[in-house]
């Protein structure tokens, strides 16, 4: 492997770029969006228990190794892996799971763009009347036991405003049959929006993130007041803190805690091998990321507490349990905060401030991914990106195809389509997957204290013995006892009360194998097509004795310090 820095990516203007940039790729939808459904689908604390852990064991360690290996080998997420060229499929495997939750994801930024747009009003708020033309009979303002005997949640303004005017659910409502181009242009509005972002590299990006990255925080904090200043909140927090062990012994709820961990903050995808690329190779990268773990795992806890306390509060208005105030899913938090922002004054406002908030989380979280992606084009094929010209061009063809890719969620089906391609194609069971393979990779192949020896050149201090028995040892068993727990009590996908059919959970195994099985794939490509014996081709899988072809680029560099220290002196 070359030692010289690829001369392709662009470099970050300032440490803080690079600090707000990892935030803001943490700090995302997924803390807000994703992190809210599934705690609230697989019982709120018993979620938070495998959650934590995996944030603590698996996630921390994984991560400290992408943003390492893209800063050790300058490189994205498939070029990086030649390091370890019989492992190179995890590179491959990435691509296909970041191309497959960027999907979903981008298709959520839309859902926010279109109820930002509705945000811009003088009158009332659209999700928050009865007297629209998707609005049912059965719709009810300010529903009560007062003046209903049961608690329907189809009653509630802001449920029917998101299944009948937003997704066109097939429920016999004639509105909902009448095509969706209003998600047609929020979600081309949301690609042009990133494809503005990456077009001009990180350079202009990273500018991006001083804003995007610090003002969500403001939002979230008036929020969590309201909230918990409502009757009823206290129930909803507590529902989130106390955990119903029996959730514990279901493998659904590891394997999406785990995944979810994860996914927070972007562990198996493209994004931080390419964020780490744009460092120099002599950086601390470990003192400017460690904190950033921490913070998106309490950020996800603290909107957790936000979409909680009002959970809490309408099921105490409505005097019905909070499992059964909305259904589980992906659209949890866009029925939840609509009805909380109407409980504060000129709602108008705090509608705009927090669908602009969300806009400006997705921005940052799609940006590392897309970033992630382009870089993958370029350590490819680098007239790609050889100049301003051709990358516009790229970065088109890259946002162009994946918008086009959404078009299948412009149908009445587009929930399930959608929460079958979020859980199998880019996150679940692949996730953990991969995280095995990566830790396998890092803590046997390339050899945990060998890593540590190259995280001492690049950061000038020697890792704790807490990674080398991460890598070697806690990663490998904990996420095969979670694959082996959940292939053994497999259960078919859900949404609300909808089971999939066999046929379809089929499609979503599909999905998930794309990425899967690049793994053993790429590693018999290698082991058949290397020379000699099955020994000498497994290390000449692993690249055994890379160190020594850049020992004397170290020592190099080790002078150039200790002259510079001297002269400082």
């Amino acid at each position: 492997m070359e030692m010289q820095s690829n001369q392709q990516h662009s470099g970050w203007a300032k440490p803080a770029e690079f600090i707000l940039s990892l935030l803001g790729y943490v700090v995302g939808a997924g803390n807000l969006w994703r992190f809210s459904s599934l705690c609230f689908k697989n019982g709120g604390g018993a979620f938070l228990i495998p959650y934590v852990i995996s944030t603590c064991f698996i996630t921390l360690p994984l991560y400290m190794f992408e943003v390492g290996l893209g800063q050790f080998t300058q490189k994205g997420r498939v070029a990086a892996m030649e390091r370890l060229p019989i492992m190179k499929g995890i590179g491959y495997a990435t691509v296909f799971i970041s191309v497959l939750g960027m999907i979903p994801f981008m298709w959520t930024m839309s859902w926010g763009i279109l109820y930002l747009g509705h945000s811009f009003t003088t009158g009332p708020l659209p999700w928050g009347t009865c007297d629209n033309e998707w609005n049912t009979e059965s719709c009810r303002v300010g529903v009560n036991i007062t003046n209903r005997t049961v608690f329907l949640q189809d009653s509630l303004p802001q449920v029917q405003f998101w299944r009948n005017y937003v997704l066109r659910l097939s429920n016999g409502n004639p509105y909902n049959e009448n095509f969706n181009w209003q998600m047609l242009l929020c979600s081309l509005a949301s690609f042009i929006t990133i494809y503005g972002c990456i077009a001009k590299g990180v350079k202009t990006s990273g500018k991006v993130v001083y804003f995007t990255a610090t003002f969500p925080y403001v939002i979230l904090c008036v929020l969590f007041v309201r909230g918990a200043t409502l009757e009823g909140a206290s129930n909803g927090m507590r529902k989130l803190f106390v955990p119903d062990f029996e959730r514990l012994l279901s493998p659904q709820v590891w394997v999406e805690a785990a995944s979810q961990a994860l996914y927070t903050v972007g562990v198996c995808y493209s994004g931080l091998t390419a964020f780490g690329s744009f460092n120099r190779r002599r950086n601390n990268f470990y003192k400017q990321a460690i904190f950033v773990i921490p913070a998106g795992c309490l950020t996800s806890i603290f909107m957790g507490l936000i979409t909680f306390s009002f959970l809490g509060h309408i099921a105490h208005v409505n005097k019905v349990d909070l499992t059964n105030v909305i259904s589980s899913g992906p659209g949890l938090v866009f029925q939840v905060y609509p009805y909380g922002l109407s409980l504060l004054p000129i709602p108008q406002l705090w509608s705009v401030l927090f669908f602009f908030m969300f806009y400006l989380i997705c921005i940052d979280s799609a940006f590392g991914e897309f970033e992630g992606l382009m870089v993958v084009i370029g350590d490819a094929f680098p007239i790609s990106v050889s100049n301003t010209k051709n990358r516009l061009l790229t970065g088109a063809a890259l946002t162009a195809s994946l918008y086009f890719s959404c078009f299948m969620f412009l149908n009445q089906k587009s929930l399930y389509i959608f929460e079958l391609v979020n859980s199998y194609g880019g996150a679940g069971i692949c996730l953990l997957w991969l995280a095995l393979w990566e830790s396998i990779s890092v803590g046997w192949f390339w050899n945990a204290d060998k890593f540590a020896i190259d995280f001492k050149y690049m950061t000038g201090s020697t890792p704790s013995i807490y990674y080398k028995y991460c890598y070697k040892f806690v990663i490998p068993a904990a996420t095969t006892a979670i694959l082996i727990f959940y292939c053994i009590k497999w259960e078919p996908l859900k949404v609300g009360e909808y089971v999939y059919p066999w046929w379809a959970n089929g499609i979503g195994w599909m999905l998930s194998l794309s990425s899967i099985l690049w793994i053993p794939g790429v590693a018999c490509y290698v082991m058949v097509n290397g020379k000699g014996s099955l020994s000498k081709r497994f290390k000449q899988g692993i690249k055994w004795g890379f160190e020594q072809s850049y020992e004397g680029e170290v020592k190099v560099e080790n002078e150039i310090q200790k002259l510079k220290a001297q002269s400082d002196v």
